[in-house]
């Protein structure tokens, strides 16, 4: 073949990869477009190339460019919140977009590791799906059996999102064996399996990821989680208090300001965010306020004893720089 001619072979090539992405691209950009028009009420949530051997035959050899362009339509496909409160099952496409991008680039650890906490993280902000989280990571380690990290995110789903404890410790001990992993992991690893389940240890892995991350997405998922450990302790805590009052007294108290009279301020009347918590004299209730920028997710019961009978959470949820 001449020079020009696998110029021209070259040209065709890009040209048609080109083509293919705005093919990728034309669903969403549609649904962009409907989305402001308010031309229906469903999102529709359909995937023009849903096979990752199909994408990656039609790249032509531009695996890496057309991955890239598929994290960028997972990131967005995650990210818009409002859409996806309007799609059938809410991240219904999500792993299929991770898998396709993780094919095109097995390198991609971006993907593994953003991805593997979007699936993960229970809804509305997730897709509550952590066997699907374990899914996509063993992939990431088939391509990256050297990334520490990756086993590091897998014991993580397992501690957390299965309370699984012994897997997890087994698996952090797994990522201690790799060449350049930290020296702390086999202290982690030895916690988990005596002490799983403690809040101490809890909080300490999600002040963790808090402070070393340098991804944001990861960073505000860990502050909410700590910031939820607070919230439980209060809404639990003074909805023991007013459980404890009715019996004594036959009713519940009229505010959430009549039990710190007499208990003190053991608990916050707001949320860690500044907006007062929401009370229902008629049942005892505590919730957060609708007016809230809080991102409260969920916190196992498993932890409600040791919130509500031990210490404030005041200052150690945050070590910042």
């Amino acid at each position: 073949m001449t020079d020009d001619a696998r110029k021209k072979h070259g040209h065709t090539r890009f040209v048609y990869v080109l083509c293919l992405i705005s093919a990728i691209l034309i669903q969403p950009t549609q649904r962009f477009i409907e989305t402001r028009g308010g031309l229906d009420d469903e999102a529709a949530d359909i995937l023009l190339f849903g096979s990752p051997g199909v994408v990656k035959k039609m790249s032509l050899g531009y695996d890496e460019l057309l991955a890239d362009f598929y994290w960028m339509r997972t990131i967005q496909y995650y990210g818009r919140f409002d859409e996806a409160d309007r799609r059938r099952v809410r991240y219904g496409n999500l792993y299929t977009l991770l898998d396709i991008t993780t094919t095109l680039n097995p390198h991609h650890l971006d993907a593994y590791r953003n991805g593997c906490f979007f699936l993960a993280t229970e809804e509305p902000l997730g897709a509550g799906r952590p066997e699907e989280a374990l899914k996509l990571l063993d992939k990431g380690l088939r391509s990256n059996p050297g990334e520490w990290l990756l086993l590091y995110d897998k014991g993580f789903i397992y501690y957390w999102y299965k309370q699984d404890f012994t897997a997890a410790g087994e698996t952090w001990l797994l990522a201690a064996e790799i060449s350049g992993s930290p020296d702390w992991l086999p202290g982690l690893a030895a916690a988990s399996m005596t002490r799983g389940g403690e809040l101490d240890l809890a909080i300490a892995l999600w002040q963790e990821r808090y402070l070393q991350s340098t991804r944001e997405t990861e960073r505000e998922t860990a502050k909410n989680r700590l910031i939820s450990f607070k919230v439980a302790q209060d809404m639990w805590g003074w909805a023991a208090l007013a459980e404890k009052y009715e019996d004594e007294s036959g009713a519940y108290p009229e505010s959430l300001e009549m039990l710190a009279s007499e208990h003190g301020l053991r608990y916050s009347l707001a949320d860690p965010l500044g907006m007062p918590y929401q009370y229902d004299p008629q049942t005892g209730e505590v919730a957060l306020n609708a007016d809230t920028e809080v991102q409260y997710l969920n916190v196992p019961d498993t932890y409600k004893d040791a919130l509500v009978n031990g210490a404030p959470l005041t200052n150690i949820l945050f070590t910042e720089e």
